[in-house]
Formats: structure tokens, sequence, C-alpha cells
């Protein structure tokens, strides 16, 4: 027998705040609410398994944030290990971990935001219902609404993916999955979930319960961005998600995958070279991207006797009726969830980014070979040493490998 529950619970934060991303330094305070920001939860149980996915409606969540909500976890009988955490990555929300130029943090309301998600979990644990059947949802979509902003031609994940839980005496719970970066408002300065928060309203207005769920988005933009394209490709995802569906059974695991990433070694010389060459590029120490750098260094230079060249990461996992979902914490490239789903041999698995606290980009061999922002620049705004050529490769094959293991 399965059981599931869902929360909501309002993340808005109160107008003036700075919203986070979309360039350096800009000072773009928040002047009004185009729609309201959510912390949405999903409470999954079975006899022998309890199991949280939560979706919060900002661009990404910091390490004491997530602890709090591990601990609240436990006690509704919970462990961290299976409890899953995800942002959309809107761009039009504040940020909760300072990333330099990118928004600065609201520290009353950051402060408040691991409690407003708490209580998302603990409305989904009062809303808990027998499930009576559980379907899978797994379609193409169509349109010219993204597209790869990394190399011309480049993969894009054109599938929605998810699952309805159909409840007894309750309106049944969608969760669903496509991927793209959250800045179809581009630089507004109304608060807002951009396309998620609209395709969660549109699967509201036909009496279910939505959590969004984003997909690996580092490599993968609107194209054409404005309000108008933003509705129609939450309206193109809602009319796949609800296209088709089959029947899974109701089962359920969770857990969580450990892997070593390898950062690039650094001595002093390189850091304050790789300082100057953004300066030069920027265009003088005054240009907002040498800012940035030069922040960088100073912290990479402080904390140089510090400074490792592995870093021990998680990622979690949920197979829900035998369908993967798993979940880490970058902005991920689309070939990692394309290696896990040729490894696995599920085409239809979910890959989540911006899981947990949000370390950055982790972009492909050919990315970094180019240069290219998330290789480098990223790197400076996040205060984080460059990944090892071929470590976001290296991910989706291990962890693929791994879950193949566990998969039925």
């Amino acid at each position: 027998m399965m059981h599931a529950g869902f929360g909501i619970w309002e993340l808005t934060p109160p107008l003036g705040v700075e919203l986070a991303g979309y360039g350096y330094y800009l000072n773009r305070r928040a002047l009004s609410v185009r729609d309201p920001l959510y912390a949405r939860a999903v409470l999954l149980e079975t006899d022998d398994v309890r199991s949280l996915v939560i979706s919060c409606d900002l661009l990404g969540l910091s390490k004491a944030v997530c602890a709090e909500v591990f601990r609240h976890a436990e006690a509704l009988g919970i462990p961290a290990e299976r409890v899953m955490i995800v942002s959309i990555h809107t761009h039009t929300s504040p940020a909760i971990k300072y990333h330099e130029g990118c928004g600065f943090v609201d520290g009353a309301y950051a402060a408040r935001v691991g409690g407003l998600i708490c209580r998302a979990a603990d409305e989904a644990a009062a809303d808990l219902a027998e499930v009576t059947a559980l379907h899978q949802a797994f379609s193409p979509f169509e349109g010219d609404h993204i597209y790869n902003r990394t190399v011309a031609d480049g993969p894009v994940d054109r599938f929605v993916r998810g699952f309805t839980l159909t409840r007894c005496g309750k309106a049944p719970i969608c969760l669903i999955n496509a991927a793209c970066h959250g800045v179809f408002l581009r630089r507004s300065t109304a608060v807002s979930a951009d396309f998620a928060g609209e395709i969660n309203r549109l699967m509201e207005e036909q009496g279910v319960r939505s959590i969004y769920l984003n997909g690996l988005c580092g490599d993968i933009d609107p194209c054409k961005p404005s309000e108008a394209r933003l509705n129609e490709f939450a309206r193109i995802v809602v009319n796949a998600f609800t296209e088709r569906s089959r029947p899974l059974p109701l089962s359920l695991e969770a857990g969580s995958l450990p892997f070593a990433l390898k950062l690039t070694s650094v001595t002093e010389k390189e850091i304050r070279g790789a300082a100057k060459r953004a300066v030069e590029t920027a265009g003088g120490a005054e240009k907002p991207a040498a800012r940035v750098a030069l922040a960088w260094e100073k912290e990479m230079l402080a904390r140089l006797d510090q400074l490792q060249d592995t870093e021990e990461i998680t990622c979690k996992y949920l197979l829900l009726g035998g369908v993967l979902v798993v979940a880490f914490p970058f902005e991920g490239y689309t070939r990692i969830g394309q290696e896990i789903r040729d490894i696995t041999g599920r085409q239809d698995s979910l890959v989540l980014g911006c899981s947990e606290e949000l370390l950055g980009y982790l972009p492909t061999r050919d990315d970094i070979a180019r240069g290219a922002y998330a290789a480098l620049e990223s790197n400076f705004l996040y205060k984080r040493l460059p990944v090892v050529p071929g470590e976001a490769e290296r991910l989706g094959r291990e962890t693929g490998r791994m879950l193949k293991k566990i998969l039925p």
C-alpha cells in the first residue's frame, strides 16, 4: 500500500529585496509580484519507505537552509538520504546563498526560508491519503521555445516526464519535469516563478496538486524569451504531460549516492593569473565582470592552504513505480542526463539539477575546452575552483552504473 500527501507554503519575499542572477551588480530590486513563490512538497510512503520531495521557487538554496529542512524531516520519520530538495532556478527570486555580484542576500528573508519550507513538509504529512493508482507521463514536445546555448545544434532534452498519483478522497498529485533555465522574464523587477509557476498554475486549474521539478538546465535557455513565450512553453509542457500515460506499480525506493568530484589544483600564481586575465578581458578592474574575478581571487588566496582537489557530494535518487528520479547539486548539462539514460536503458528517467546547496555549473569537456562562461567565469561568482575536464561525463557514467544496479 502507498500513501501520498501534498503540501505548499508561500516563499514570496518582501518588496525591495534584490533579485538573483542575470548580470552582475544590477541592484535589481523587487518592485512587484507577478506570481507568488512557493515551496511544494510531496511526501511518499509505503510499508517500508518514507520519502520527501520538495521543489522551491528559488534560484538555489544554501547548506544552512537544507540542514534545517533535513532536521525537520527527521522528526517526520524521514532520514536525510530520503529527502530530495530541488530549486526551479528562477532568476526572478531572491538569492539565498550569495553568488558574487548576482544579488545580495537579504539576511532576514533567508533566515526564514528554511522554516517556510518545513511548513510545506508539515502540510504534506497532514495531507496523506491512500494512492489508488500511479501513472507515468513520458512524451516528446515540439516548438522552438528552448535551445542549447553553449553550442550550436547541441543536445536538447525535448521530453516531458513525470507522475500522477491518484488518491482516495483527495485531489491527484502530479510531479512534472522538463528542462530550461528560468529566464523567460529576463531582467524583470517582478517576483516570479517564471515558466515553472505557470506550469503549476495550469495544472492546478485542472484540479490537481502540482509540483514542477526542473531538469538539467545549465546549457538550456529559452529562445526569444518573453512573457508570451513563457505562457506558450508552459502550455506545451502541460499538454505533453497530459497527452498520454501508462500505469505503474505502487512501489517506492529512495536513497543517496556518493561521488568524489575532482577539482583543478591551483597555485597562488595561477589564481593571480586567472584574475588578471579576467580583468584584461573585461576591460578594466572597475568593470562588473572584473570585480567578480577580483573577489574570487581574494577569497581563493585567503583559503589557499585549505583548498582541496576533491569535493565529496551526494546525489539523491528515488524509484517511484520503478521509474528513476535523480537530482544533482549543479546547473548540470544535458549530456549528463543522456549518459545516465543510455547506461540504465531508461529514457524515461527524470534527471534533475539545482538540488540542495547550489554548487554552480558542471560543464562538459568540450565546453571547458572552449573556455566558455560556465567553464571559467561562473566559478568566479560561485567562488569555486574549476572542475577537472571530463568530470561532468564521469558523473553521468558512474551515477548511471550505480543506478543500473538499483533499478528493477
